[in-house]
């Protein structure tokens, strides 16, 4: 089983539509970069993976170590060990 599945996801910021169907699927002890140019939705994938009110799911899926991550808040998504850290 995958500890981080995205299925599909579509996410608008402010009535902006920026991610258009994203799969991803990360497994335990595996390690994955998301590179891309200025505004391609690299924030806004971690942004909405995290919970963050402003980017708004419009379709999609995303599961964490088997739970499903929509809508559980913040604080909700940080219990089972998934939070985004900054230097």
């Amino acid at each position: 089983m995958p500890d981080l599945e995205i299925t599909d996801l579509h996410v608008e910021v402010e009535g902006k539509p920026i991610l258009n169907g994203i799969d991803l699927v990360v497994k335990s002890g595996e390690v994955h970069a998301i590179m891309g140019p200025n505004g391609s939705g690299k924030s806004t994938l971690a942004l909405t993976i995290m919970g963050h009110p402003r980017y708004k799911v419009r379709r999609g899926e995303i599961t964490f170590d088997g739970r499903v991550l929509l809508p559980p808040t913040v604080t909700e998504r940080a219990r089972p060990g998934l939070f985004l850290a900054l230097p």
